[in-house]
């Protein structure tokens, strides 16, 4: 019997926007909703199970769909939840055993490990708007910095196709 591979290949043509910033991703997006208009939702978190990995990671996920301008915003945290799980199990004493917490892949985008978390925009958004999107998030106070990222040069790149 002959043997059928299947090649399947992604598209990545949304705009990508890492942000840093040391707050809680409900305090990202309740400031993003504030600045930009929006109105992210916290949805089940986005799981991802690496090829070598026993544990999957779960990386917090908010959305908002504007179907007026057939856009689809989402948000996510490049850490992952287990890794706060991990260190909330350290007692006075030291570590206790964690072992069925321990996640090894706690980011999304491990060579973008200085963004906390990404912002994706699905849909047509031209370059000028996009430059305006990220002037407006850099103006947030609680936002160190946010810069345009190409998904296509990301090695880890699959972990944003959902």
């Amino acid at each position: 019997m002959a043997k059928h591979t299947l090649e399947v290949s992604y598209d990545y043509d949304f705009l990508l926007i890492g942000i840093s910033s040391h707050e809680k991703d409900y305090r990202i997006c309740w400031a993003l909703n504030k600045k930009l208009g929006l109105d992210l939702r916290k949805t089940d978190s986005l799981e991802i199970k690496g090829k070598k990995h026993s544990t999957p990671s779960f990386f917090s996920f908010f959305v908002f769909d504007k179907e007026e301008d057939f856009l689809e915003y989402s948000v996510i945290a490049n850490f992952s939840e287990n890794k706060s799980m991990d260190l909330k199990t350290h007692s006075l004493f030291g570590a206790e055993d964690d072992s069925e917490h321990h996640s090894e892949n706690e980011l999304l985008i491990p060579e973008q490990k200085q963004m906390n978390y990404f912002l994706v925009i699905r849909g047509e958004v031209d370059d000028v708007r996009a430059d305006e999107l990220i002037k407006d998030i850099r103006e947030i106070d609680v936002v160190l910095t946010a810069m345009r990222i190409d998904p296509t040069q990301l090695k880890s790149k699959q972990n944003l196709i959902f």
